[in-house]
């Protein structure tokens, strides 16, 4: 069951991101996210968080529609993206793509990059994504649909990832080894509609980043 949870960064609804809502079987509204779900006319399934971001208005409309509200304090030891991920993970969720968690404070960027980690005990495939570039955790094989002009880097997400090997990039790798702190994996580029990275070891972080 394919989950998107709406977190409330900045987001332009651009058709590749409105393509993602469509797909979604369940869409979760964390805090203010909820935001550009009402931009589009819609409700989400749940919504989540200490609802500091959202008018009071919006909060009873969702009372009245029977949006299952899991309401948070402010003071906790969790920020509502998480709380929200998890909500996800333990209902079932198959897959998860959070929208709305790049741009603004680089702490919360990074903060929410990073929870893409959560996602791969259990083995679900997972994503961070604006309207300009979807962010991947992998620890193993991951292929990537795209267009021809796109832009993947690598970055690793522990001291060494190796054994690293890549398809349908103009730069190819073969059994590398990249370290953390390097830029050796920055700035590929598809010269076919799928991309493979695969690697032995390791976690990378994988960015791809839609041709304007």
């Amino acid at each position: 069951m394919h989950w998107v949870l709406l977190a409330n960064g900045p987001l332009t609804l651009s058709p590749v991101i409105r393509q993602v809502i469509s797909t979604a079987e369940r869409l979760i509204g964390v805090d203010g996210g909820s935001r550009h779900l009402r931009a589009m006319g819609m409700l989400p399934h749940l919504a989540v968080g200490d609802m500091d971001s959202i008018s009071e208005e919006l909060l009873q409309e969702y009372r009245q529609a029977d949006v299952e509200l899991h309401l948070h304090p402010p003071k906790k030891d969790a920020t509502d993206l998480e709380l929200a991920l998890e909500l996800a993970l333990t209902r079932g969720a198959s897959r998860i793509s959070i929208l709305g968690g790049t741009g603004g404070r680089l702490d919360h960027t990074l903060g929410n990059i990073f929870l893409l980690s959560r996602c791969l005990p259990a083995g679900i495939p997972a994503c961070i994504m604006d309207q300009e570039q979807c962010v991947h955790l992998t620890d193993q094989s991951l292929t990537l649909s795209g267009a021809v002009g796109d832009t993947l880097s690598l970055l690793p997400a522990t001291p060494e990832a190796s054994g690293v090997s890549l398809t349908g990039l103009e730069y190819p790798l073969q059994d590398a080894t990249l370290t953390f702190g390097t830029s050796w994996g920055m700035s590929n580029v598809f010269v076919e509609t799928q991309a493979t990275v695969t690697l032995r070891s390791g976690r990378l972080f994988v960015f791809h980043l839609f041709r304007s």
